[in-house]
């Protein structure tokens, strides 16, 4: 199968249409095959979330180069850079030309090297409770093997969106399996990531106002986190 041919775009399209991330092999051989579709040579994944202090948490997937993919991801833990800036700010997906560094001016710079490539940014917006970033990087050494019909975009938007679900979803998993949550402690998560208010809460579940910021407060403890915010 040639890497643009319309059989492999239409694959990764039903592909993205009812797309269900099983594991973390599965996960890598989509990424194999949205590359062979854009004509990439690297395909990165990156799911940023922030922490206390500016800290930022990066999880990421890889495919075929990964020696690139390793160059890249330590540039982006270095500072997030117009890359992880771009996907900040927009959903759109954009071609971007030069390394993920900033420049004086905020924008990319080319520089020499054998890591300098052209690069579809894909976002994966998250949802309005999270201050998550996602953003899917399919890069070549050679511009002009990259699909610029757009043709697949919607197909790179629906995996880069798939994709941050199940970062987001293996994440709360860890995390309930690590601090050891109750049903309890889940249902007041859930009733936060909704944006409901400790008196709304407590009407829910039948308590008072004081007694839902004790729990919170007790559960913001366990999970190490500054605000009731973080963990939903």
């Amino acid at each position: 199968m040639s890497a643009q041919s319309p059989t492999a775009a239409a694959e990764l399209c039903e592909l993205a249409g009812s797309l269900v991330v099983a594991d973390e092999a599965s996960a890598i051989s989509i990424l194999e095959l949205a590359s062979r579709v854009g004509g990439a040579d690297a395909a990165l994944f990156v799911w940023v979330v922030p922490g206390h202090n500016e800290h930022l948490w990066f999880r990421s997937l890889s495919a075929l180069d990964h020696r690139w993919c390793a160059t890249m991801l330590r540039r982006l833990h270095e500072g997030p850079g117009n890359w992880l800036g771009h996907a900040a700010r927009s959903s759109e997906p954009v071609l971007a030309r030069g390394p993920a560094e900033p420049s004086a001016g905020g924008s990319a710079t080319l520089t020499d090297g054998p890591d300098v490539r052209a690069a579809w940014l894909v976002p994966a917006p998250s949802p309005q409770s999270s201050d998550a970033l996602g953003l899917l990087i399919l890069a070549s050494t050679d511009e002009t093997r990259l699909d610029v019909t757009r043709a697949v975009l919607p197909a790179y938007r629906a995996l880069a969106l798939t994709l941050a679900e199940w970062f987001q979803r293996r994440g709360r998993e860890e995390l309930v399996q690590r601090a050891h949550l109750t049903d309890r402690d889940l249902e007041l998560l859930r009733h936060e990531q909704m944006g409901h208010g400790s008196k709304r809460i407590a009407t829910a579940l039948q308590a008072e106002a004081k007694t839902i910021d004790c729990r919170f407060h007790r559960l913001n403890v366990r999970l190490g986190v500054a605000n009731r915010a973080d963990p939903a």
